[in-house]
């Protein structure tokens, strides 16, 4: 009986908990029955607030920089070309001096260069003298042929006649043989007595260049960069006194990419020929340097390349000249002189039509995105150059379009997308007129 009652109570308690689950259910049901549901809101869609900037086509003129080291065109040793002891030094003769053209920088000792001309000269005058002489002398000698000839004419005469005999005739040949043989003896002593004449010319004309060389002198305006040579000190002929270089002409190698080189049309290349009718313009560029604290620049010209490319940089020597490397010295601007590191901006091609943008408005090297109806489009373009800070876009952009430069994590074509207020003053307001704040908010919102 007792196990029979235990039964009776558990199923009681399993009916009893079934039965309030099910007035729960029913309870939860008509409640969701009879209770209304909340009303939607909507939420405003946040896009992204971006940047633009507006397309306008330019002609640019492309520049090519890059850096190079300055050199001079005219660099010689000065050497004498007599021997002597040094009798006089220019003062500006250290290095780092100027010395004007024609200028002596050293003398050497002139004595006896002096008395070589006066000996050459006595000599050349004795053998004008000894030139007379024979002049004379072969004068002489053609009279008296010329008398002999008229003798022997006469003797012919004579005997044809029966006046002389045939002997006295070959006398009067034999006569006239000898004296035309002198003639040409005396010929023959003029032509040597002329030939030593202008050996003496020859000699006295070297005594005198000899004498002149005594002055060691340049033929263009010298800046010293080293002298080897003390006064009084004797120097041989072919001996290095010093070293200089003109300061009018300088040059400067500017290492360029080889695709680089495309950009200057004129420029001339190492081995082509050209003739002067076809000779094109030299590139225009600008070479600036900073000097004792100030800015320097000079106009130079680009005038051909090495005729080599570097084999380890791969690159290309592209020479700039510059002609007056002393223009403003005289108004406190530093030359440019070599050894000077500088840096160089060639003017290149210009490209007609084209749209600068900043660097970080490209994407994937040819996509950008633009702003169409509030959407962001992503268009593909056609670069023409890629420097270092902008990049021109030949095609692929209309003139007015508004492109994004702002950067974004996410992006997908047609997203919706909102332009600064500052950006949308700048693009809206006409020329001369205001914009109406009111309607530039709304223009944001939608």
């Amino acid at each position: 009986m007792r196990l029979n009652s235990g039964k009776s109570r558990a199923v009681l308690q399993a009916i009893l908990v079934g039965g309030i689950l099910i007035f729960g259910g029913v309870i939860t049901g008509v409640l969701v029955l009879i209770t209304e549901a909340p009303p939607k809101e909507d939420y405003p869609v946040i896009r992204p607030l971006v940047e633009v900037v507006l397309v306008e086509k330019k002609d640019v003129q492309v520049e090519i920089k890059g850096h190079g080291t300055v050199r001079s065109t005219v660099k010689t040793q000065v050497v004498p070309e007599v021997s002597g002891r040094v009798v006089f030094m220019h003062p500006q003769m250290f290095a780092g001096g100027f010395i004007s053209a024609e200028t002596p920088l050293f003398i050497v000792e002139s004595s006896d260069y002096e008395l070589s001309v006066e000996e050459r000269s006595a000599q050349l005058q004795q053998l004008q003298a000894a030139l007379v002489t024979v002049e004379a002398m072969l004068s002489e000698a053609e009279a008296n042929l010329r008398e002999a000839r008229k003798e022997l004419e006469r003797a012919e005469e004579l005997y044809e006649k029966g006046v002389i005999s045939a002997r006295e005739v070959d006398r009067m040949e034999t006569g006239w043989q000898v004296t035309q043989a002198r003639v040409k003896r005396e010929t023959a002593e003029l032509e040597t007595a002329r030939a030593r004449l202008k050996s003496a010319h020859v000699a006295l004309r070297k005594a005198k260049l000899n004498l002149s060389r005594t002055r060691i002198s340049l033929p263009f305006d010298a800046v010293v960069l080293r002298e080897e040579v003390d006064l009084g000190q004797f120097v041989v002929s072919g001996q290095t006194l010093g070293e200089v270089y003109s300061p009018s002409v300088v040059e400067i190698p500017v290492p360029l990419e080889e695709e680089q080189l495309k950009w200057l049309p004129n420029l001339p290349l190492a081995g082509r020929r050209t003739s002067s009718e076809n000779a094109r313009p030299f590139s225009q560029a600008e070479v600036s340097a900073r000097l004792v604290g100030k800015d320097c620049h000079w106009k130079a010209l680009v005038v051909r390349t090495e005729g080599q490319i570097n084999p380890r940089t791969r690159m290309v020597n592209v020479v700039l000249r510059v002609d007056e490397p002393r223009k403003g010295f005289l108004e406190g601007q530093p030359p440019l002189i070599p050894g000077t590191f500088v840096g160089v901006t060639i003017n290149g091609t210009i490209l007609r039509d084209v749209v600068p943008l900043p660097h970080h408005a490209v994407h994937n090297e040819d996509k950008i995105w633009i702003v169409s109806g509030g959407q962001l489009r992503v268009k593909k373009i056609e670069v023409a150059l890629v420097q270092r800070d902008l990049v021109y876009v030949s095609s692929g952009l209309q003139e007015g379009q508004q492109v994004v430069v702002s950067p974004l994590d996410v992006v997908t074509d047609g997203m919706e997308i909102r332009i600064a207020r500052e950006q949308m003053l700048k693009i809206s307001k006409p020329s001369g007129q205001s914009v109406n704040d009111d309607l530039l908010g709304q223009r944001e919102v939608q």
